[in-house]
């Protein structure tokens, strides 16, 4: 991987110097750049998209606009990117795995080509989940305790999801464990939280700026890391692929693409300055200190990611009956 961002910082600064005669040049572009979010304002998501934002400010001398399009699992802020067209302005787009992975799935049709549409930039952070659970409700202090439990009391358990990351880790959960689960829907996570602590379902594949406030005063218990390696901020809860599943794996991720419309050239400077201002100490612990974990990337391993991850959340949103009616 190392590599290949060697070879695309390369690339990205031949093309941003081709033709321009000094490098006071080299951080001008011809019209304003725009980035539409698709979650709403002040999650984690939202406010590295402005902290990217200030970074091109600064590179580019006038403001970056972002604006909040929440809603339809992020389709509405990806249709408004892919009818964007450049004569105005540069837009991009700040979404993950549900436009560009599981949507193609979920749903009948989308309003937009997830990669006909879209130039990819580059990944952002990744969203990992903490499996929890009510010591109330559940009275187990491990993973391997609950699977036992759960498969000794031969009954349906619960668990909630807030959105399609959330649903799907539970769902490849329930499959590799072999237990009965069915799921119970939320619109966000603060309101499966407040259920779980009273202790309406089994379990709940939570983000972890929600989760860790009440792990730390001692109101649920995180049994497993959804992603193979253990979390710095939770060093005693152990990853799921440690507790006997070596094949999960489930995170969510958020990236940035440019609108088709905007000239590559363009997409790949913006790129470069993206990553120029994640990838590094400063960068990567601005997103840790929002319950992320940095993910910098190229073009290239974008468009991989979204179409290993168009299979296999497919694959598990088909089989969990996940799609919309």
């Amino acid at each position: 991987m190392q590599t290949n961002r060697r070879e695309f910082m390369a690339l990205s600064a031949g093309a941003l110097m081709l033709g321009l005669p000094g490098a006071a040049r080299a951080q001008q572009l011809d019209k304003p750049v725009r980035i539409i979010v698709a979650y709403a304002a002040g999650g984690a998501s939202d406010t590295i998209a402005r902290y990217v934002a200030e970074k091109i400010t600064q590179k580019v001398g006038h403001p970056v606009i972002v604006e909040n399009r929440p809603g339809a699992d992020g389709n509405i802020a990806a249709e408004a990117v892919a009818r964007a067209s450049a004569d105005n302005s540069y837009t991009l787009l700040v979404s993950g795995v549900s436009t560009h992975a599981a949507n193609a799935s979920i749903y009948k049709k989308l309003p937009f080509d997830p990669e006909r549409d879209f130039t990819p930039m580059t990944t952002l952070m990744s969203s990992p989940y903490l499996m929890v659970i009510n010591p109330q409700r559940v009275k187990v202090t491990t993973l391997r305790e609950f699977v036992a439990s759960a498969k000794a009391e031969s009954k349906d358990l619960s668990f909630a999801s807030a959105n399609v990351g959330g649903r799907v880790a539970g769902e490849r959960f329930r499959a590799l464990a072999q237990i009965q689960a069915v799921n119970v829907p939320y619109k966000s996570s603060p309101q499966a939280m407040t259920d779980l602590l009273g202790g309406q379902f089994d379990f709940y594949f939570c983000d972890t700026v929600t989760a860790l406030p009440q792990i730390q005063a001692g109101k649920i218990v995180a049994l497993g890391v959804s992603v193979r390696n253990r979390m710095s901020m939770l060093p005693n809860v152990p990853a799921i692929a440690e507790s006997g599943y070596p094949d999960f794996d489930v995170s969510s991720w958020i990236s940035m693409w440019s609108a088709a419309s905007v000239p590559v050239d363009v997409s790949n400077r913006l790129a470069e300055w993206v990553n120029s201002a994640l990838d590094n100490p400063q960068g990567r612990d601005f997103i840790t200190s929002k319950g992320q974990l940095p993910f910098p990337g190229s073009p290239s391993q974008l468009r991989a990611l979204q179409r290993r991850d168009t299979v296999e959340w497919g694959n598990i949103i088909r089989s969990a009956g996940m799609q919309q009616p």
